[in-house]
């Protein structure tokens, strides 16, 4: 077997065993909004699931495209020559529906990162708004991506596309350091400033479980997103592999936030925290028509980012 087709058939068994995952957290995920109430439309966090949901579909249509990619490879077209070339056709219709949707999962997963981040921020705009034109610029270099697939082949892709490329792989880096070093900024800052009013070393200890929670969840990302930059500019095979695992691994980091940090895993620290004399335990799903989520992050109650 080639390296091309071995390529695809090592992308196509790592993608259903890690879609897999995807699916029982996002099927959790969903049963815990509804039962907690969170998918109503008088809610903030109801654009929160839209947004989960717009994830789901374009991670499981990826996925769908990705078997039907093997079943043509290895079953209609008999795994030989004619696969390879199948692999190597960037402009044929699967492959772009496949690179389409890649784009598409992480545009919504940076997305949901800066609204983190505008939520952390107590709904200050001035913070989001380097990212958000950030996130543009990452629109627009995918938009010519998708452009460039129709034209090209992957011995030519490499030399004229580089530049889109890396520039969409840097945009999905740069939202995320800086959303999470904002992020991590406002946190401690609050921690702190917690502990000098309680004066108690336990009191703030809800807020570094959030910090730790949304910094793995990071480094998952950025790890991911270096590692296909590298690959990219190298002209490495495997780039293709870690292109199609992105938007499922994109998706499971975006799920456990939600999972553990707004659906009750840090029940019992906030519990903690109401044992002293101040009720200080972190809301992060403000209402989107009061101008008081100041007061709300700092003394409400965490449900979801």
């Amino acid at each position: 077997m080639s390296f091309v087709l071995a390529s695809g058939l090592t992308e196509g068994i790592l993608e259903l065993t890690l879609y897999g995952v995807f699916t029982v957290l996002f099927c959790t995920v969903t049963y815990l909004f509804s039962t907690r109430g969170l998918i109503s439309r008088k809610r903030p966090t109801f654009f929160v699931f839209l947004a989960l949901v717009g994830l789901f579909l374009s991670i499981t249509a990826h996925w769908i495209n990705g078997i039907y990619m093997l079943y043509l490879a290895f079953i209609r077209l008999g795994g030989g020559f004619a696969a390879e070339v199948l692999y190597l056709s960037l402009s044929s219709p699967p492959a772009l529906a496949h690179i389409s949707l890649v784009e598409v999962a992480t545009v919504i997963t940076d997305g949901l990162m800066i609204y983190r981040l505008y939520v952390v921020w107590s709904l200050d705009r001035r913070v989001v708004i380097f990212p958000a034109v950030v996130l543009a610029c990452q629109i627009v270099c995918g938009i010519r991506i998708i452009y460039d697939l129709s034209r090209e082949t992957i011995f030519n892709f490499y030399v004229l596309s580089n530049p889109w490329v890396t520039g969409s792989l840097v945009s999905s880096l740069v939202i995320s350091i800086y959303s999470t070093g904002m992020i991590i900024f406002r946190i401690v800052k609050m921690s702190r400033s917690i502990r000098s009013v309680t004066g108690s070393t336990r009191a703030g200890k809800s807020l570094r479980t959030v910090l730790a929670i949304i910094v793995e969840s990071a480094v998952l990302q950025t790890t991911m997103t270096i590692g296909i930059l590298v690959s990219f500019q190298i002209g490495l095979l495997a780039q293709a592999v870690l292109t199609a695992l992105q938007p499922v691994v994109f998706g499971i980091s975006v799920l456990l936030i939600h999972l553990r940090v707004g659906l009750g895993w840090t029940a019992e620290s906030a519990n903690a925290l109401r044992s002293t004399p101040t009720e200080m335990t972190l809301r992060l799903s403000t209402s989107m028509q009061r101008r008081e989520s100041e007061y709300d992050v700092e003394r409400g109650k965490l449900t979801s980012f």
